[in-house]
């Protein structure tokens, strides 16, 4: 992980640099990345999770309290 300092001091020498230039430290900087970063791995299981069922509860409360009220002011 870069620190302030670090980040201080790359920020402060892009800034000396021609436009050309800071494109090609950032292709560098994204070749780097893509091939030094710590990849996530994804879960791609079928199964709920306790958060996955509350994140459609709470999806399926707010939908029908939308219509619920769409349907209120339509028929007021």
């Amino acid at each position: 992980m870069v620190t302030r300092t670090q980040a201080r001091d790359i920020l402060e020498a892009l800034s000396t640099l021609p436009t050309e230039k800071v494109a090609e430290v950032y292709d560098f900087v994204t070749f780097l990345r893509e091939r030094y970063a710590q990849r996530t791995a994804v879960d791609v299981s079928d199964a709920w999770s306790e958060e996955d069922l509350h994140d459609l509860m709470r999806a399926s409360l707010a939908h029908a309290e939308r219509i619920i009220w769409a349907g209120e002011e339509e028929y007021g």
